[in-house]
């Protein structure tokens, strides 16, 4: 179907006898837009609102088959089901496809379009422009003379002798040349990188350009040849050869790494890196990764056959898997299924593979097999858990295995309670550590069952809030070996009170010209648990909680289920919070609290002392996000008795705009021996604000369009310092440089890792060199530090994120 539309402003078209006399399709949309204007005058309330499929983002085969083609121009010939012959300012425009020249004419007998003079070819994809164009429209098969293209996907554009549509989804480009490089005015201009070939073959649905006889320059430099290459036309997967990575370090020397990725699915893909280190040798590194309906994972295995600076063979896994065991049991349904696994060949491989993974650094590695189960109220859980020590200090105790079950209910009849019930087997090998080993005293494995059950009855109102819970603990201990008592088996079972309560006022106020709600939210806990000596009793699992605002309001001052402590305390706290009534975000919060003793705890860690009657450290604490560029936190804990600031850390960020923050931390902790005092400072900044040569106007105009950088010609300066102030010493740093030409991009940083903290002057510490060019919409090429920026400066922007592929109604023609 075609529909003959002609602009309100074109002169009379000179129809010849055969032409039939078709109404305008624009004073029938002129008709249709008063109809409706006229029909809102009718209904106040307006049309209903629809999804429709034109607005989707794909145009599908059955739109472009069955949709309508307009036909426009100032002046038309036509004779039915025959041709077609349209000139001056002609357009074609169906679904997905539009095109524009100065004439068209159209063979509706060979479905061939020929247009001369100015051609452009639109689709969702791309664009093409050039002077003469031969196409058959449905099939998309044609040949297009000197033409220019750009592709949107890629943000590039380059020029060709000739293109050859294969169809709406592949295309051949011979004497091609492409960048993403945009033009400046001037006759000497010449981009800043350019991609020649010979022929270069497009293929849109595999997001895949094959070029061949390639040659690419850089700043009109020959940088690389080659006889055929393949290149992502986007972000979508495709197996190959990746950018290979380069980089130096103190602990590999000179490293050269050669990724190769598959694509075996859409849901599955596995990646196997060779990597060359002058200190070190040759090793692999390999990480596969699957997706399903029911369960999804990873697996990654680093192996070094023979590795120089240990003389020996190193490797490392880890491996984890999610997911769920349909049982076919009516009543039973999905038990869920989790799985981790981490191995390293030897006890220094946290030390020289440091970036090898944050599970594989640790001195202490899990594996851990759980099953669980649940229905409403009730569930339960089977756990198995292995530890992989490598330190000389005492393990971790495995848990083999370890069965919870859990039932509770909330606000029946007003009354919150649940019962927990848990039974363990705990297992270490303790021979490896010397100092236990010497005095004999080395720590009993054994079984530890408990059931834990607890009631509440909360009272919440606007103006405050009262919830006394009652608690009780009883425990049971199995020893392998016989306690200095000579028993096997120690029970103990405890009951804990507490009473939970607070108030909340408020009143409207205004600070520094800005309205505001305040709060006023006065709160007290009290908790009691008596006195039962378990002094005797292994340590499987406790340990002390971090005493802070929110600790403070606990029963037990202790985490796990070996120590609970004796209590008698009252703790009395005060909160103050500033929201702003027009949105209810919170610009600032301040507290304190302090915690009364009314008898000493007794109970406690091997090592600990007993805390004596009186009053505890007092706590303070601050937030403060007045506006969205400015941050900070604060805590302070200061000795009751003696003034003495025990710990204290404070944060700040400062984010003016796009690409511009500044985190600084203040941290001290006198509590620790040798008492610590770090300073860490992480910013990314444009260099321009340095310098004076902000252009704040452009700054506006890209900070629109999020993940582009401010604009080209940027210089940002990016890093993290680390520094310890009491050995008046940097312990981490990443330093480094960023420069955005606009189609490329130079990256340059330099990271130094402290690998030993138990000196930071004499400890031994990695560095390392990053150096990376990328080539907008082509590769990258170096080793990225983007991973390393992102992890150690917060809210660090990418000048590039590629995460939102652009839409085809921005170039909607």
């Amino acid at each position: 179907m075609f529909i003959l539309a002609t602009p309100f402003d074109s002169p009379s078209l000179p129809l010849t006898p055969k032409t039939p006399i078709a109404p305008s399709a624009t004073a029938v949309a002129a008709a249709l837009l008063t109809l409706g204007l006229s029909g809102a005058q009718a209904q106040p309330t307006g049309l209903p609102l629809r999804s429709s499929p034109l607005l989707e983002e794909r145009v599908s085969d059955r739109q472009k088959s069955e949709g309508a083609v307009f036909v426009n121009g100032q002046q038309m010939t036509a004779r039915p089901d025959m041709d077609l012959v349209v000139e001056g300012q002609a357009s074609v425009r169906r679904p997905g496809l539009a095109l524009r020249a100065d004439r068209v004419d159209y063979d509706q007998t060979q479905d061939v379009v020929k247009a001369t003079g100015q051609v452009r070819v639109s689709t969702p994809t791309s664009v093409f422009t050039g002077p003469r164009l031969n196409l058959k429209v449905d099939s998309f098969q044609g040949k297009f003379e000197q033409p220019s293209f750009e592709l949107y996907s890629s943000g590039g554009y380059g020029q060709a002798a000739e293109v050859e549509f294969i169809d709406n989804q592949r295309s051949v480009i011979r004497q091609a040349s492409y960048t993403t490089c945009r033009r400046t005015p001037g006759p000497e201009w010449l981009p800043e990188w350019l991609l020649k070939a010979t022929q270069m073959t497009i293929d849109e649905e595999e997001s895949t350009i094959e070029a061949k006889g390639v040659q690419f320059r850089f700043k009109d430099f020959p940088v690389f040849a080659a006889p055929s290459v393949q290149l992502p036309l986007n972000d979508q997967r495709k197996s190959g050869l990746l950018t290979p990575l380069l980089s130096l370090d103190t602990v590999n020397g000179i490293e050269v790494a050669q990724p190769y990725y598959f694509d075996i699915a859409p849901n599955r893909d596995a990646t196997i890196t060779t990597h060359v280190m002058s200190k070190r040798g040759i090793a692999a590194d390999s990480e596969f990764r699957y997706l399903e309906r029911d369960y999804n994972g990873q697996v990654r295995l680093n192996f070094m056959p023979s590795d120089q600076l240990r003389d020996s063979r190193r490797w490392g896994l880890t491996s984890q898997h999610n997911g769920g065991i349909d049982t076919g049991l009516e009543g039973v349904g999905r038990i869920g299924l989790g799985l981790t696994l981490n191995r390293v060949s030897d006890n220094n491989y946290w030390r020289d593979f440091p970036r090898s993974g944050l599970v594989l650094t640790q001195r202490v590695l899990p594996s851990t097999g759980v099953l669980s189960w649940g229905r409403g109220n009730f569930s339960m859980t089977a756990l198995m858990q292995r530890w992989q020590n490598l330190q000389e200090a005492a393990p971790p105790y495995d848990r083999a295995p370890q069965i919870s079950m859990r039932y509770g209910e909330w606000n029946a009849e007003g009354l919150d309670w649940s019962v927990v019930g848990d039974t363990t087997r705990f297992e270490a090998d303790f021979s490896r550590v010397a100092s236990l080993v010497a005095n004999g005293t080395l720590p009993r494995n054994g079984e530890r069952s408990f059931v834990h059950a607890q009631v509440s009855r909360p009272w919440l109102r606007p103006w405050g809030f009262i919830t006394p819970k009652l608690q009780m603990h009883a425990t049971r201990y199995s020893m392998d070996r016989a306690l200095d008592n000579g028993a096997m088996t120690v029970d103990r079972v405890l009951p804990t009170f507490s009473l939970n309560s607070g108030l909340v006022f408020e009143r409207e106020t205004r600070w520094f010209g800005r309205n505001v709600l305040q709060t006023l939210e006065p709160r007290a806990f009290y908790a009691y648990t008596p006195y039962k000596n378990q002094s005797m009793l292994p340590v499987y699992d406790s340990g002390a909680t971090d005493f802070n605002l929110s600790t403070i309001y606990s029963e037990n001052t202790y985490v796990g289920q070996d120590r609970l402590a004796d209590n008698n305390a009252l703790t009395l706290g005060v909160n103050s919070r500033f929201f702003d009534p027009d949105n209810g975000a919170e610009m600032l919060r301040v507290g304190v609290a302090q915690r009364i003793r009314f008898s000493d705890q007794q109970v406690v860690l091997p090592g600990q002392a007993a805390t004596p009657t009186g009053l505890s450290d007092i706590l303070f604490g601050a937030t403060v996000r007045w506006n969205d560029r400015w941050s900070l936190d604060a805590t302070l804990q200061a000795n009751n008795q003696t003034h003495d600031v025990a710990r204290t850390t404070v944060q700040a960020r400062y984010s003016h705009s796009a690409y511009r923050v500044l985190n600084a931390a203040y941290r001290v902790n006198n509590q620790t021996s040798p008492n610590s005092t770090f300073m860490d400072v992480g910013w990314q900044w444009p260099l321009s604000d340095l310098v004076g040569e902000t252009d704040r106007q452009a700054d506006a105009a890209w900070s629109r369009t999020p993940g582009q950088g401010l604009g080209p010609n940027r210089w940002y300066t990016v890093g993290r310092l680390n520094y310890s102030l009491r050995e008046r010493s940097l312990v981490d740093s990443l330093l480094g440089l960023e420069y955005d030409a606009g189609c490329w991009i130079g990256r340059v940083a330099f990271e130094r890792k402290q690998t030993n903290f138990s000196n930071v002057i004499t400890g031994s510490a990695s560095s390392r060199i990053f150096f990376q060019l990328e080539y907008i919409g082509l590769a990258r090429v170096g080793i990225s530090p983007l991973k390393s920026l992102s992890d150690n400066i917060p809210r660090y922007q990418f000048l590039r994120d590629n995460t939102v592929q652009p839409s085809r109604f921005q170039h909607y023609e």
